[in-house]
């Protein structure tokens, strides 16, 4: 546990620890491990974290660090997204040495290939793939999933530490009290408090991927009580996010700058994995299955013709967003395959929207800053 969090006690402090946190690169992230726990590297919430925890392992979700790509492209074409190359690179650069394992999840094309250079550079203790289905809409898909989960453990055991039904209830707990702190989050910015930046809110998303959750939950917590209340009627413009994008602050500070504020959110890192909140009553390991087919979550997985547009649709107009804002990184097929049907559906139903695709956070801010204020203008 860190021992300084009970001790930073106003808003102002507690926001600069997040920020510190959150603009760790893999030097600082490395240096702050927790010693009781195997380091692993993740990408994408299909890998569920809850079970690495329950193992006694720290999950590191890897999200693609700004970084000039030099050897990745002796691997890879030029037309992927740029958390593929820029893990790639990280990787050949020796940067990810301190990993002693590493789970992929079969999603898109890219990643798939990422896992085949990855086994084959061999830079990694152990590797495993876990065979998401690509339709979660069925029984059959359930059952394929739950011998995939099954494997998995099993793979813990013996690679780290064995996972009892009582290991994986407290962590399953653990991760749903951290979800239900960030849905607070979320809450608030829609109040529109000035205190609440996007760029904190990216800072607060990034930062729970570098710490042990639960040194993660103790900082959440203590931001809440610590933030003041104010009788300030805000007056930015509610967007609503979504996209494949993880939550890079220098792009939200782009938001601040043009009168947004982020109401709510479908991005990979955000507010889509609220809905991950698990079942804590039956068998642990049934719950971590049965969440992944009760609601829509990726575009690499069919879940019924309409399953993401109706979802977008319910939370954008629950959290009173007035536009939304298709924040893609360049070269990933299944959200631009689903993007003309889903912008189509939302402008039918009243709601403007805005496509940014982006090829990694080094591209220049300009450009993209006169968009969102072009678009803010048309929604004031």
């Amino acid at each position: 546990m860190m021992t300084d969090l009970s001790a930073k006690e106003t808003f102002s402090e507690l926001s600069k620890t997040i920020e510190e946190i959150s603009a760790w690169g893999y030097n600082e992230l490395a240096a702050h491990l927790p010693k009781d726990r195997v380091p692993i590297g993740y990408f994408c919430p299909f890998v569920p974290e809850e079970l690495l925890y329950a193992a006694r392992a720290f999950p590191v979700r890897l999200m693609g660090f700004p970084v000039k790509i030099s050897h990745a492209q002796a691997h890879l074409p030029s037309y992927c997204c740029h958390l593929v190359k820029s893990s790639l690179e990280s990787l050949l650069r020796g940067e990810l040495t301190f990993l002693k394992g590493i789970i992929f999840s079969q999603t898109c094309d890219s990643m798939k290939g990422l896992s085949d250079i990855w086994a084959l550079e061999k830079r990694s203790h152990f590797q495993f793939n876990l065979m998401v289905p690509s339709r979660l809409d069925g029984e059959l898909p359930r059952l394929f999933f739950r011998d995939e989960i099954k494997r998995l453990t099993e793979f813990l055991g013996r690679e780290v530490n064995p996972v009892t039904a009582e290991d994986l209830s407290r962590s399953i707990h653990l991760f749903n009290q951290v979800r239900e702190s960030l849905g607070e989050y979320y809450r608030c910015f829609r109040s529109d408090s000035p205190l609440l930046t996007n760029e904190l809110l990216a800072q607060i998303i990034q930062a729970g991927f570098f710490i042990d959750p639960a040194d993660y939950l103790e900082l959440l917590q203590n931001l809440l009580r610590a933030m003041p209340e104010t009788n300030d009627e805000g007056k930015r413009i509610p967007l609503y996010l979504t996209g494949n994008m993880t939550h890079p602050p220098d792009w939200f500070a782009l938001l601040d700058e043009a009168g947004a504020v982020v109401v709510g959110d479908d991005l990979c890192s955000g507010g889509r994995t609220l809905r991950l909140m698990t079942d804590e009553t039956g068998d642990p390991w049934n719950a971590l299955i049965d969440r992944y087919f009760r609601t829509f979550f990726c575009p690499t997985k069919y879940m019924g013709p309409w399953g993401r547009r109706e979802v977008l649709l319910k939370e954008v107009q629950e959290s009173g967003a007035k536009g939304v804002i298709f924040l893609f990184y360049k070269f990933c097929e299944p959200h631009y395959f689903d993007y003309p049907d889903v912008r189509q559906w939302l402008e039918s139903q009243g709601i403007p929207t805005l496509l940014l695709d982006i090829e990694g956070p080094s591209q220049g801010r300009e450009q993209l800053k006169i968009r969102i204020q072009a678009f803010m203008e048309m929604l004031a």
